[in-house]
């Protein structure tokens, strides 16, 4: 039995991730903002520090599953737009802190907006009772996700 939950557990996932990148890639991967031309990289970079606040490049290596390299190059084009800031640690000068700028929480609070829009006209065609079962689901999803090891 527990094989079994464990495969759907795998081929739901699976699903799930093609279908958040078909229905909601769009929101990461356009950015009309003419002066800050952001990647999707970029984008989900900035989303995650404004959610989660200043975290170390490891940290966010670990958020989007990305090696060191690519992520050094996308930390320093982002810090030279004036959307993110390093800081050395106090205590600790190996680690470097990462967070947004003032521009930088200006621009994920318009991509937050874009994306609530998008989410409203998505579930527009869903009745109530749905959308509430949907938003209970994602965060019983969200709470087991937080206790399963890496």
């Amino acid at each position: 039995m527990r094989e079994k939950n464990l495969k759907e557990i795998y081929q739901g996932l699976m699903e799930f991730t093609a279908l958040f990148h078909q229905k909601f890639g769009h929101v990461f991967r356009n950015s009309c903002h003419k002066e800050y031309p952001c990647t999707k990289s970029q984008n989900k970079t900035i989303m995650i520090l404004g959610d989660k606040g200043s975290m170390t490049s490891t940290m966010l290596g670990h958020c989007l599953d990305m090696k060191k390299g690519s992520l050094t190059t996308m930390i320093d084009s982002l810090e030279e737009m004036g959307l993110i800031f390093r800081q050395a640690d106090e205590i600790d000068r190996r680690k470097t802190w990462i967070g947004l700028t003032a521009q930088g929480r200006e621009y994920r609070d318009s991509k937050m907006k874009e994306f609530e829009k998008s989410i409203t006209a998505m579930f527009n065609i869903l009745e109530a009772d749905e959308i509430e079962e949907f938003a209970a689901n994602i965060k019983a999803v969200v709470e087991t996700m937080k206790k399963v090891k890496e």
